[in-house]
């Protein structure tokens, strides 16, 4: 397989591994037919209880993650690199707590300058509480760090809108001289979901923001049952 330049390993390896992380409106009065004198009470309309997801064990996390069968057409999982770092953060901004587990998963479709990856990664805390914790973290990060240099590339963040997902989400566009990658974060329960793709020639936020929706359901799935 043709190696992808130095530039985008270096851009994959420091973005893809970043660590993260309405109201109703009133029912109006109606008429009703009941005689003059008589009084009605009204109920208050309930919010629906939040879903708890429980912890899950680090196999059975990783059996959340998606495979390959359910990428678009074109992709092939790689194999884990156990080398790669995961703790790098956005700006070296610290994390209020550390995670349980980590797992995630590498797609590439195509090879050398055309080459196109994806990932799909879950990050899960000892309660929802620290992850929520996690997320305001990353998301009051994203809000003044613009870029930084890291493994000798200058990576550039821009806001990017991301999908309503969970209890909340968080997109980012991360430029280093000609690659473009795309990432979204989104807080369900106790972990936050991951996803982000891009390459030197192409930068799909369709195939990103799908996947985090199907990623985010797949999570739900197996930590609800």
């Amino acid at each position: 397989m043709m190696r992808l330049s130095r530039t985008t390993t270096s851009l994959i390896a420091a973005a893809l591994c970043l660590s993260g992380c309405g109201g109703g409106s009133e029912t109006p009065d109606r008429a009703d037919g009941s005689a003059s004198g008589d009084t009605t009470t009204k109920a208050e309309p309930t919010k629906p209880a939040a879903p708890e997801f429980r912890v899950l064990g680090k196999p059975a996390l990783t059996k959340a993650l998606l495979g390959v069968q359910d990428l678009p057409p074109g992709y092939a999982q790689d194999p884990p690199d156990p080398n790669r770092a995961t703790n790098k953060t956005f700006c070296d901004y610290e994390q209020p707590f550390t995670e349980k587990n980590y797992v995630s998963r590498d797609f590439t479709k195509g090879g050398g300058l055309s080459a196109e990856l994806l990932r799909v990664g879950l990050r899960q805390y000892a309660n929802a509480d620290e992850a929520k914790a996690a997320f305001t973290a990353l998301t009051d990060a994203l809000e003044t760090c613009t870029g930084e240099t890291y493994q000798g590339t200058q990576l550039t963040y821009s806001p990017m809108s991301a999908p309503k997902v969970g209890d909340g989400a968080v997109g980012i566009k991360i430029t280093a001289d000609d690659t473009v990658l795309l990432q979204n974060f989104a807080l369900v329960g106790p972990t936050l979901i991951n996803t982000g793709g891009g390459g030197l020639m192409n930068a799909n936020a369709d195939e990103v923001t799908t996947l985090l929706k199907a990623q985010a359901k797949a999570y739900e799935t197996a930590a609800s049952q």
